[in-house]
């Protein structure tokens, strides 16, 4: 099924958040948006609060550059609905800008969040050749050019997301490097749940009795 039919046929609506959950990792896109769970972490508190600002709805207008704070936007034709935190609308063109906590990472899940922005604005008729992932850590904008290949990762990375959201059972974690920074890692112990080690079954199954040596 594609997005529009998707769509059309009332089928669940695809956070634009979740879009940079699923490039991080599926399992924690299926905790957050399937199971409901989430848990604070320093991180996701700093997050937070970098995002006092820009939360607060409101305009502002100089020189003829509109600046809009915490605009909704959404797809109809993709099934996607979320909040950009700035758009800056000028001549026909509105550039989303998307803040996050730490550093920025080329290529990295918030370009897809910002990509789908991008997405839902160019359907409502604006021409979005470039957005800015803005770094809190870094207090600087990192452009990033809306191109084809992108807004095409975006429709794909929707499906996905909404098929997962579709789907009673929970991907295997990753248990890389991104466990170590992620607020959910108590409730997704990715360490019995990667599909690489033993099932919790298994815990509870006796063993043989080893040879001792009194």
């Amino acid at each position: 099924m594609t997005d529009a039919a998707a769509a059309d046929s009332g089928a669940r609506e695809v956070p634009l958040s979740a879009l940079e959950h699923y490039d991080y990792c599926q399992r924690q896109t299926a905790l957050i948006h399937v199971e409901g769970v989430w848990s604070e972490s320093a991180e996701t508190v700093r997050g937070d609060l970098s995002h006092t600002a820009v939360d607060l709805p409101g305009i502002q207008r100089r020189r003829g550059l509109t600046v809009v704070r915490s605009l909704q936007v959404w797809s109809d034709t993709h099934g996607l609905r979320g909040v950009c935190d700035i758009v800056e609308f000028e001549n026909g063109t509105a550039t989303p800008v998307e803040y996050k906590v730490g550093r920025y990472l080329p290529g990295g899940p918030a370009e897809l969040q910002l990509a789908g922005q991008a997405l839902c604005l160019i359907e409502a008729g604006f021409a979005v050749p470039t957005g800015y992932v803005y770094s809190v850590a870094e207090r600087r904008r990192h452009p990033v050019p809306i191109t084809a290949n992108l807004l095409d990762r975006v429709v794909r990375a929707t499906e996905a997301v909404r098929e997962l959201m579709a789907n009673a059972t929970l991907p295997a974690a990753r248990n890389d490097s991104r466990c170590r920074k992620c607020s959910l890692r108590e409730d997704c112990l990715p360490e019995l749940t990667d599909g690489r080690r033993q099932s919790p079954s298994d815990l509870l199954t006796p063993r043989p009795l080893g040879q001792w040596r009194d």
